[in-house]
């Protein structure tokens, strides 16, 4: 018997049949069955085969191959467990699914198989493969809870170290903050002092000023340079709470230290005696002598503050209370 007829004999469709027996080259019931019972939930899988020829052809291929071929003998029964087989396919069927191998060669037929049979095997088949079909599904589902853990793994783990990063960013600012906050400070306690070093500068500048206006006779004793150090430290009166400058009536010459100021940044100073009874303007002249570059200028005392414009030019140093002595300070 053929595995085209074996297979019908078990109750499979006619259709399902050709297709198993073409897709498998025909290569032994085994392969067949296992066709069948994978594409048992194909959607076209009852649907006509596409030649009848390679349904033929896989039937003639097989013709006296899976017969017994002893005359005497009509099928062959299993000793081990006594199923009886109408050919060797089947019986090699049965061996590679239950595993035995003591098979003997019997001359009792197998009796068809009525309709009932036929039936009752179909549906055990069909039920086997349900079987493993509903086993596929789990496995199926199983891997997909597998790989859905997996995936949830990933995000938590994805999520922590999203966290661990923003806590690191977080702890850098605030490292970042503390380090600004500590540089103002230093940097604020850097401009306080350089305010008060500021003072002290000015205080000393202004009583050396006051002592070269005042001369070497007027007080001659450090402590009225000191007092008036002191009281340069502080807003210096305005001209409204002074007065205008006492001319100084003694004295023939006038010794001014003028001090450039200029864009560039500050220049060594210039001393020069003049005569007391010389104008402003031969100061402005003397200037441009000394300092041929500088073309546009001004001059001015810084204690008491006083600015000297063109109107000065022509008041003696001695009207202007630049006797003996005094500082100038030139800028542009």
């Amino acid at each position: 018997m053929s595995d085209r007829s074996t297979l019908l004999e078990f109750g499979f469709p006619e259709a399902r049949v050709d297709k198993a027996l073409r897709a498998t080259k025909s290569s032994g019931l085994q392969q067949a069955l296992d066709w069948l019972d994978e594409h048992a939930g194909d959607s076209d899988i009852d649907e006509p085969a596409e030649t009848a020829e390679d349904a033929a052809g896989g039937e003639g291929s097989e013709a006296g191959v899976a017969e017994i071929t002893d005359d005497q003998a009509q099928s062959l029964v299993c000793n081990e467990c006594g199923k009886q087989f109408k050919n060797e396919d089947l019986a090699q069927y049965h061996a590679t699914k239950s595993g035995h191998t003591d098979f003997a060669q019997s001359t009792e037929a197998v009796k068809p198989l009525t309709e009932e049979e036929k039936a009752e095997k179909l549906e055990a088949l069909q039920q086997r493969i349900r079987e493993k079909r509903e086993t596929r599904e789990k496995e199926a589902k199983e891997e997909q809870r597998r790989n859905e853990l997996l995936r949830r793994k990933a995000g938590q783990d994805t999520s922590a170290q999203q966290e661990k990063l923003k806590e690191q960013q977080m702890l850098k600012e605030i490292e970042s903050r503390r380090r600004q906050k500590a540089d103002d400070k230093l940097a604020a306690q850097k401009i306080k002092m350089q305010i008060e070093q500021d003072k002290r500068d000015r205080a000393d500048r202004l009583a050396r000023e006051k002592a070269m206006r005042d001369g070497g006779g007027a007080g001659a004793d450090g402590a009225g340079a000191a007092a008036e150090a002191a009281a340069a430290a502080a807003p210096a009166p305005s001209m409204l709470e002074t007065g205008p400058p006492k001319v100084a009536a003694e004295g023939d010459h006038a010794r001014l230290q003028i001090r450039p100021m200029l864009r560039s940044g500050p220049a060594q100073p210039i001393t020069h005696i003049f005569g007391a009874d010389q104008t402003l303007k031969d100061v402005r002249d003397f200037v441009k002598q000394e300092l041929p570059h500088v073309r546009h200028f001004k001059l001015s005392t810084a204690f008491p503050r006083k600015d000297f414009d063109s109107h000065h030019d022509s008041q003696t140093l001695r009207e202007l209370g630049l006797v003996p002595n005094a500082a100038l300070i030139l800028t542009q």
